[in-house]
């Protein structure tokens, strides 16, 4: 995110495309999805707008992909953090002591 510099109007698209964006797996009614489509080509509209007529660049293609590569890996960051917190919720409910456990060699 530092090396593109994203302006504040990037900013708010990358987080309004992450919050808009359903998940495939999860069970939406067809309104829900409808509106949601509908919010992410406003969205992505509005986007299109800053970049030419407010910025003036015609050819911004290679930041929106760019963008959307953040965007891609931020889902991947926050899946692997929900895997710890269920890891860590799995220990904690069997009670596991990792520092008495034989994975570590521990010096007393």
């Amino acid at each position: 995110m530092k090396a593109l510099k994203l302006t504040e109007y990037e900013l708010v698209y990358l987080i309004a495309q992450m919050l808009w964006t359903l998940q495939d797996d999860e069970d939406y009614s067809e309104q829900t999805r409808l509106i949601a489509e509908d919010v992410s080509e406003q969205i992505t509209s509005e986007l299109h707008n800053y970049y030419v007529y407010q910025i003036g660049q015609t050819n911004y293609a290679h930041r929106l992909v760019k963008l959307t590569k953040l965007i891609e890996s931020s889902k991947i960051v926050l899946n692997a953090k929900k895997d710890v917190f269920i890891l860590a919720r799995i220990c904690d409910f069997f009670e596991c002591d990792h520092t008495k456990s034989e994975l570590y060699d521990w010096k007393e």
